[in-house]
C-alpha cells in the first residue's frame, strides 16, 4: 500500500486558504458594506440600495453611484467567502490532525523492535521499500571493450560522462535507480488488433524511483541531439515509448545535450528535485 499522498495537497490547500482569508478580510475591511438589489432591464443592470433586510424593494442608484454599488456587492461576496474559508481551514486542520495520529502506519510504528521485525506492514517506510524495489534482479547489457571505463558513485559503471554526473546526483538526493532497466514495450501498440504482436526491450539509461509518491519513471539522456541520425533515432525511441504509455512530466524523464549545450549539474539537480523528490 503507498503513502498516503494526498497530505502535500491538504497542506497546500491550507496554506492558500490562509492566505485567501488575510485577502478578504482585508477587502471586507476596506470596502463600503451595503445591501443591494440588482434588476436586470432591456440587457442593463439597475442597482437598488436596501436600508436593511426587510426593505425588499431598495431606492435606485443612479449611474453615478455604479461603482458603490459594485462595492457593496463585492463586499457582501467577500463577507460569504471569509466565512466559508474560515469554515474550511476549520475542516482541513481538524482532519490532517486526526488522520496523522490514526493512519494505520501508526499501528506499525508504535510496535517495539522485535515485533516490527517479524510482522509485516500494511505500508513500507521509505528505506523498506527502497530495499525491496533494488531487490529485483534483471540482466545488464553488456559492455563493448572499446567503452572507456566509468564508474558512478555506487560503483557502478556506465557509458557516459553525462551518465555519471546523473547517476551521482540521484545518489546524492537519496533517489533509488536502476542502470538500463529493461522495459518490454510492443512494437505495434499503436494497432492493437493486430495479429503478430512484436515485442522489443527498451533499456533507458536510468529507471528512477520517487519515494514520495512511490512513482516510477523511465529515465532517458540524449547526448549527441547535433548528430542527424541520433536525432532521428532519438524520435523514434520517444515515439515507441509514447505508443507504450510513457509520456514526458507522466512517466518519461528526458534531458539532452549537444557539443555547443553540454549537460549541465545544476540542470540535472534541478530534474531530480522537480520529479524524484
Amino acid at each position: 500500500m503507498p503513502p498516503a499522498q494526498f497530505i502535500p495537497f491538504v497542506e497546500e490547500r491550507i496554506a492558500q486558504l490562509e492566505q485567501a482569508l488575510k485577502t478578504k478580510q482585508y477587502s471586507v475591511k476596506h470596502t463600503p458594506a451595503g445591501l443591494v438589489r440588482i434588476v436586470q432591464n432591456k440587457g442593463s443592470l439597475q442597482f437598488y440600495r436596501r436600508e436593511s433586510q426587510a426593505d425588499t424593494q431598495g431606492t435606485y442608484m443612479p449611474r453615478s453611484q455604479d461603482k458603490l454599488a459594485h462595492a457593496f456587492i463585492q463586499n457582501a461576496y467577500d463577507q460569504d467567502a471569509v466565512s466559508s474559508i474560515q469554515a474550511e481551514l476549520k475542516y482541513l486542520r481538524s482532519f490532517l490532525k486526526i488522520y496523522k495520529n490514526k493512519t494505520t502506519d501508526q499501528v506499525y510504528k508504535k510496535l517495539n523492535p522485535p515485533r516490527r521485525q517479524i510482522v509485516e506492514p500494511l505500508t513500507l517506510d521509505d528505506i523498506q521499500y527502497s530495499e525491496e524495489w533494488l531487490k529485483v534482479e534483471y540482466r545488464h547489457k553488456k559492455f563493448s571493450e572499446d567503452l572507456p571505463l566509468l564508474f558512478t558513485d555506487n560503483n557502478e559503471q556506465v557509458r557516459s560522462k553525462s551518465e555519471v554526473i546523473i547517476a551521482n546526483e540521484l545518489k546524492a538526493c537519496g533517489v533509488p535507480y536502476r542502470y538500463e532497466f529493461p522495459i518490454l514495450m510492443d512494437k505495434n501498440a499503436a494497432i492493437p488488433d493486430f495479429p503478430d504482436y512484436d515485442f522489443c526491450n527498451l533499456h533507458p539509461d536510468f529507471y528512477c524511483l520517487n519515494l514520495r509518491t512511490r512513482q516510477e519513471y523511465a529515465w532517458e539522456h540524449f547526448g549527441m541531439m547535433d548528430d542527424p541520425k541520433y536525432a532521428t533515432q532519438t524520435a523514434e525511441k520517444l515515439a515507441l515509448y509514447a505508443q507504450n504509455g510513457f509520456y514526458p512530466g507522466k512517466n518519461l524523464i528526458i534531458t539532452m545535450e549537444t557539443t555547443k549545450q553540454p549537460l549541465s549539474s545544476k540542470m540535472i539537480k534541478g530534474v531530480v528535485t522537480e520529479y524524484l523528490k
